[in-house]
């Protein structure tokens, strides 16, 4: 099974093709409404533009995707832009890529090779990362514990989040499901067996850097 993608921020670029500029962006979303927000904020940004097009994908049990080429001929623009996300394996990701006209017709190749160069710049310049599957818990401990468990965190690569310091430390950590074991024995020792996690919840986070094809 390939692995999903996502973006760990959003990407930028900017292309000129015979005097046609493409401005794309591709951001992190969690919702069709968030895409919605996100390209309501481009068309404002360029109200004289002649065409902003894109393609989305979010992911979940209610996976759904859509695209768009806003003007341009059929299947040069969104439909790039979608299969930029779908062979790639990303999810709840979305390009969009706004055009200025230069004057020249650029051809159906031509504006699906500007499209989906520019799509394919604003996704890495969004630095697409791994998303794998991980194990959570809501925690707490004594600040003695903590630091030493937060020691083995940053060299381990787990994470640690949502930290409330009071009487004891509360914390989030999640790990990758891999390291279940390794993190439940840690625990154990370090804490003399007092510190026994509870039943984690199951979610995505993200792992490393993926360089497009």
């Amino acid at each position: 099974m390939s692995p999903s993608i996502t973006l760990s921020k959003s990407g930028d670029s900017k292309i000129e093709v015979k005097k046609s500029v493409f401005i794309g962006k591709s951001f992190h979303i969690t919702s069709p409404e968030e895409a919605a927000e996100y390209l309501a904020a481009e068309r404002k940004k360029y109200p004289d533009a002649r065409h902003l097009c894109y393609a989305w994908v979010t992911g979940g049990e209610a996976s759904r995707q859509k695209s768009s080429d806003d003007g341009e001929p059929q299947g040069t623009a969104g439909q790039p832009l979608l299969e930029l996300l779908t062979s790639n394996g990303f999810t709840d990701s979305l390009i969009c890529v706004t055009r200025y006209f230069g004057g020249t017709l650029l051809g159906k190749g031509g504006l699906k090779r500007a499209y989906t160069d520019s799509g394919r710049q604003a996704l890495s310049d969004g630095e697409p990362v791994e998303l794998i599957p991980a194990l959570r818990w809501r925690e707490h401990c004594s600040y003695p514990l903590f630091e030493m468990l937060s020691r083995k965190a940053s060299q381990s690569c787990w994470a640690l989040e949502n930290i409330d310091y009071g009487q004891d430390v509360a914390f989030d950590i999640t790990v990758p499901e891999e390291a279940e074991s390794e993190l439940v024995r840690f625990c154990l020792d370090l804490s003399g067996g007092t510190l026994v996690l509870s039943d984690p919840d199951k979610l995505l986070m993200k792992g490393g850097k993926i360089i497009l094809s």
